[in-house]
């Protein structure tokens, strides 16, 4: 509860400095997810200001990213968890028939003049891509039903159901108002959620997620230290990706090529070369970056988790290299499933961690690379003891790159040239 009020207190009486200067939304732009589906016209509408940002706090809490949101006619407020995955955004509301807890109470939809809900034959409701969300809508109400797959090491699942609506939502940082913007009102959850958040704000690919409805061409965020109380900001904007020079960097940027897959469709994936330690480039195969012939492979960014997940194959080639490399240092056990841990100590040498992408930047190398140092590589989960942030993900072939290996970096998402730009920025 003390964390809510210093984030509380924060968000009342700071101001968050503008780190792009591009004009933000001066004309309405779709992104490639928008043009897939013709037939679909969205709902949410805006009041345009020109020369002004869609901008908005966001907070390190419970080793997860979350932002305040102004929702419904009057206002409330209600504190969302940010995930890259997720298509639409959600919250639990009142009434609720079975709700996990939470610290703030869930959003009155009786209190709110701006609350509509949607129907089953509503254009909402009809689109291709989110039938596996929506399913055959029976009734007069549209509803959802989303599935998360937070535990990476054991795949196990949880779900939030509930009605799709439109409400007016508002921004810290900005003065544009959204009306009748598309989300999830959940009245139903199954499974662990961090009592903290009222819900999940939609980053994910999709004609319903945040940056599709307004519109956006790119959006970006700073990854904050896990625990830090400074907040970062969330943009949304009209700008192009930096330009990199023959190394695939400039001002510590590298520019890295997204993908699709149709097994997760709500996902942005990357194309991944491989993983070095210490300078030597892991043996492993490059099929085991892929797809795979279902297509249930792949490297996705998710900022919902914390640890990096390696599938089985090459977390057993990794943690062969980490045992030759660290075999001097005092390990410590019983911290589930991170397997490397060590007594916290100033004289500790780490081994030298990089990833390897492919470039985005046609002119440059054929690939890029992204070193770790200690904060990013590190993962404090007691009083003098650390661990590598890297775990195996048991019965999935998915790579995961977690929050914690991406601390101190600005990421930016170009949607209209599907690429990813990594900042090298201390936040």
């Amino acid at each position: 509860m003390n964390i809510l009020l210093t984030l509380w207190c924060a968000l009342l009486i700071t101001s968050i400095p503008l780190s792009h200067s591009a004009t933000i939304l001066s004309i309405p732009l779709y992104n490639r997810a928008m043009l897939k589906y013709d037939t679909f016209k969205p709902h949410a509408r805006f009041h345009y200001y020109p020369n002004t940002k869609v901008i908005s706090d966001i907070y390190s809490a419970d080793d997860a990213y979350a932002m305040f949101l102004w929702v419904g006619t009057p206002v409330q407020i209600v504190f969302v968890m940010i995930d890259t995955g997720s298509p639409i955004t959600w919250f639990q509301c009142d009434p609720c028939s079975n709700c996990y807890p939470m610290q703030r109470p869930p959003f009155n939809t009786r209190a709110s003049t701006s609350f509509k809900e949607l129907g089953c034959y509503s254009d909402t409701c009809l689109i291709p891509m989110m039938r596996g969300i929506f399913g055959n809508c029976t009734g007069w109400t549209c509803r959802y039903n989303m599935q998360y797959e937070y535990d990476y090491a054991n795949m196990s699942q949880s779900r939030s159901f509930g009605m799709m609506v439109t409400e007016t939502l508002n921004f810290e940082h900005s003065n544009i108002q959204v009306k009748d913007f598309i989300m999830g009102c959940g009245d139903s959850y199954e499974g662990p959620f961090r009592t903290q958040f009222s819900g999940v704000f939609g980053l994910g690919r999709g004609p319903l997620s945040v940056q599709s409805q307004l519109h956006a061409k790119a959006f970006s965020f700073c990854v904050v230290s896990l625990g830090s109380e400074k907040p970062s900001s969330l943009e949304f904007y009209d700008t192009q990706p930096p330009k990199t020079n023959q190394n695939g960097n400039t001002n510590g940027s590298i520019m890295v090529p997204l993908s699709e897959n149709n097994r997760y469709p709500y996902y942005y994936f990357v194309q991944f070369v491989g993983i070095s330690i210490n300078g030597f480039m892991l043996d492993i195969q490059s099929r085991v970056w892929g797809y795979g012939l279902n297509y249930d492979g792949g490297i996705v960014i998710d900022m919902g988790t914390v640890l990096t997940y390696l599938p089985g194959e090459a977390y057993s080639v990794f943690r062969s290299e980490i045992l030759k490399t660290n075999g001097n240092l005092t390990k410590k056990s019983g911290f589930e499933e991170l397997e490397f841990c060590y007594k916290e100590d100033p004289t500790n040498v780490y081994p030298t961690i990089e990833f390897f992408f492919q470039n985005g930047d046609i002119a440059g190398l054929n690939f890029v690379s992204f070193k770790l140092d200690n904060n990013q590589l590190l993962l404090q989960v007691e009083e003098g003891t650390v661990c590598l942030s890297f775990a195996e993900g048991k019965d999935s072939a998915l790579t995961v790159i977690g929050s914690n290996n991406l601390q101190g970096t600005l990421l930016t998402y170009d949607l209209v040239n599907e690429i990813l730009v990594f900042t090298y920025n201390k936040c």
